[in-house]
């Protein structure tokens, strides 16, 4: 009888409206296979916050399901994002120091993560790790390099890039996935994986700016000479210009999408300013009020509204200082397909934009070939590649942040110490 030696692991990326799944098989020669996948819109779950535990859970599991009917296989590993969180960055040196001038080991590098100073600058009561980021390597004090393994040296300094997010907001999402019995492998930040399945090799380097355009939640990612330099996120998704639309024009949340969807948010060249739509506004007793409306005016709300979110982000990462280094812009996301929203965003940003699809790998099918899907790709490719230095955190079993860290911390030297 012949032994099996395939290993499933799923990937599942939660956000506020939908849970989408993907089954992929490893074989003994690590090669990937996609086996199956599904999808479903999601319930009690907006902004990172679990508002029914038992609809959300019911959402997953629902996803999870078609995708193992279609595997014909049922998993128990996984990896997640953490996609409508507010992060956290900080950036934190660790030094090591030699007795003597001698070469720098893997396990040097290793170790010195250790010592990063953690409890002294977080607060390990509120917050839960997800991403420790190598940013700089510096030997002897002043010689900066890219891999400090095999260089003489009496000293190690590295520049970490920390990314935390609400630890009991966290805890519970974990606690919703250990319901179901499934054993969370990696979490990766929303943000992050988009931005891996989306960008090219040299937007890596010359510094770019990833806008992930959800539901509920713009997360903004910026990277540069091949690493994650800044991670954001703001409140601000497509269903807030909808909501805003709703209110400045006086019609229903429902209608107000649909126009959304179908007149975008600025008006193209080729508009002639004299064309009027139709919509359905609230009249003075709560019924439809067909009127005839200018399609410039609608836009120029519309356009405002999508300009404003965008100049609120803008604000928001300039505050940080950490705009100067970025050189162009990629949008992806459901969000990302409003038309007009490439031209609003190379007005606010004054660079290069581009809306992106996520790079479709070998393994994978076309089917994900859209922007929603940029998250969901972004996490096999952060699990396939095994990201060069960042460390995703195995979870915890509870809330307790002060336990949480000392697991960490135990985590890492047993298996990276």
């Amino acid at each position: 009888m012949g032994f099996d030696r395939r290993k499933t692991i799923g990937f599942i990326d939660v956000a506020s409206g939908k849970v989408c799944v993907m089954l992929m098989s490893i074989d003994k020669d690590s090669n990937f296979s996609l086996i199956g996948s599904g999808e479903v819109e999601s319930f009690g779950y907006k902004g990172g916050k679990i508002l029914d535990f038992t609809a959300f859970s019911k959402s997953i599991n629902q996803a999870l399901e078609m995708a193992e009917k279609e595997a014909k296989e049922n998993i128990s590993d996984v990896v997640i994002s953490l996609s409508d969180f507010k992060y956290k960055s900080y950036f934190l040196p660790s030094k090591i120091g030699f007795s003597f001038e001698r070469k720098i080991t893997a396990k040097d590098i290793k170790n010195v993560t250790s010592l990063i100073p953690l409890q002294q600058n977080i607060d390990v009561d509120k917050e839960a790790l997800v991403h420790i980021i190598p940013m700089e390597f510096i030997i002897d004090n002043d010689k900066i390099v890219d891999n400090p393994e095999g260089e003489i040296a009496k000293n190690l300094t590295v520049h970490y890039h920390v990314i935390t997010v609400d630890a009991r907001m966290y805890s519970d999402l974990i606690s919703v996935f250990k319901s179901l019995n499934l054993d969370v492998k990696r979490v990766v930040a929303g943000g992050y994986a988009s931005a891996l399945a989306v960008l090219i090799e040299d937007d890596k380097k010359v510094g770019s700016l990833v806008l992930d355009i959800g539901k509920s939640t713009m997360s903004a990612a910026i990277f540069m000479d091949d690493r994650l330099v800044y991670n954001y996120s703001l409140p601000l998704g497509g269903d807030a210009i909808t909501n805003s639309l709703s209110k400045q024009i006086n019609v229903r949340v429902a209608e107000a999408e649909r126009l959304k969807i179908k007149y975008g948010a600025k008006a193209p060249v080729s508009l002639d300013f004299s064309d009027y739509i139709n919509l359905f506004m609230i009249g003075e007793n709560g019924e439809n009020d067909e009127q005839e409306v200018l399609k410039s005016d609608f836009l120029t709300v519309s356009n405002n509204i999508t300009k404003g979110f965008f100049s609120i982000l803008k604000k928001c990462l300039d505050d940080r200082r950490v705009l100067s280094c970025v050189h162009r812009v990629v949008i992806t996301g459901g969000g990302s397909k409003l038309l007009g929203l490439k031209d609003i965003a190379k007005d606010i940003f004054n660079c290069p934009v581009r809306i992106a699809k996520p790079i479709i790998q070998s393994e994978l099918s076309e089917k994900f070939n859209e922007p929603e899907y940029s998250t969901l790709l972004g996490l096999f490719d952060f699990y396939k590649t095994k990201v060069s230095g960042d460390y995703v955190f195995e979870t915890s079993d509870d809330g307790d942040g002060k336990n949480f860290w000392n697991k960490f911390m135990k985590f890492w030297m047993e298996n990276f110490g």
